[in-house]
């Protein structure tokens, strides 16, 4: 059986995922590299690589808390919505992935390897993404105006 993480970790995800994701982007934006030739770091790569690593770990962990999180009450309901959230999840990254191959497909300069590798990142991070926010909608809003 799959054990899921205690509440508070959701709380630590919330928190985590987007300071990793900020920390991603503004490696990404050139952010870091101005920074290290303002502290007069002369060979920015290292910073460069330990931001992005430093980045991309806590925003990972953060949403693998966030998706894992039990809720207060842990109920049948709660099982359901969830597996219902993974399923929907999966069937838009299965269409988002192929409207970005076809769309790749007839570019008439397709990406390269690090385009492709990029791609793929966001197909896997878009399911997750929308894994989450599917399920705590349902959860937090849905559900909670219906019972009100």
């Amino acid at each position: 059986m799959f054990k899921l993480l205690s509440h508070r970790y959701k709380k630590i995800g919330l928190i985590i995922a987007p300071i990793g994701l900020c920390l991603w982007i503004f490696m990404q934006l050139g952010f870091v590299s101005k920074l290290s030739q303002l502290l007069g770091i002369t060979d920015a790569t290292i910073l460069n690589m330990s931001v992005a690593i430093l980045g991309f770990f806590t925003f990972l962990f953060g949403t693998y808390a966030l998706a894992f999180s039990k809720e207060k009450v842990e109920d049948e309901m709660i099982k359901n919505v969830r597996l219902e959230s993974f399923q929907f999840a999966a069937l838009l990254q299965m269409i988002a992935l192929v409207l970005g191959i076809m769309i790749i497909g007839f570019m008439n300069n397709p990406p390269k390897d690090a385009g492709v590798m990029i791609f793929l990142s966001i197909a896997i991070l878009f399911f997750w993404i929308t894994y989450i926010l599917r399920f705590n909608y349902i959860i937090h809003f849905r559900i909670f105006r219906y019972e009100k």
